[in-house]
This record gives structure tokens, C-alpha cells and sequence, in this order.
């Protein structure tokens, strides 16, 4: 009993995880960062389907590099502030 409540709690932490972050926020924020880039030329038509991970996975860095500015910019404050 305690695996398949395990297994359930997993399947649908993934569930959350691949439909929520990954195919609505990550893509979605790649997708408009690629946009504005290109001018609105990539990603439209078949090449949403077929780069879809790659799509994603630039919404991911663009995310992890805007974090990373943010964390360097508060810290830098908080030398000069010291």
C-alpha cells in the first residue's frame, strides 16, 4: 500500500511538474524571449511542434540567467552598502 500511494504521490508531482512548468511556463517564456529576439520570425507554424524542448529549454536559461543577474546585482548592493 505505502509503494502505490508513493508511486500515485510521484506520477503526479511529474504530472505537475512536465504540464505546468515545462509545457506552459518554460515554453511559453522561451517562446516569447525567441519572438521578440528574432523579430517574430522563430518559432512559428510547425517549428512550435517540432522545437519544442529546445523551446523550453531556452525559457529555462533565460530564467536561470535573469536570477543569476538579479542574485549578482543584490550582492554587489550589498558589498558597496557595507
Amino acid at each position: 500500500m505505502k509503494n502505490l500511494v508513493t508511486d500515485a504521490l510521484l506520477a503526479t508531482v511529474r504530472f505537475v511538474f512536465e504540464t505546468l512548468l515545462w509545457s506552459f511556463v518554460l515554453f511559453n517564456f522561451g517562446r516569447i524571449t525567441l519572438l521578440l529576439c528574432t523579430f517574430g520570425r522563430y518559432p512559428r507554424g510547425q517549428m512550435l511542434k517540432r522545437d519544442e524542448t529546445r523551446i523550453a529549454l531556452t525559457g529555462l536559461l533565460v530564467l536561470a540567467c535573469g536570477w543569476s543577474c538579479i542574485a549578482l546585482y543584490n550582492n554587489l548592493w550589498l558589498v558597496h552598502r557595507l
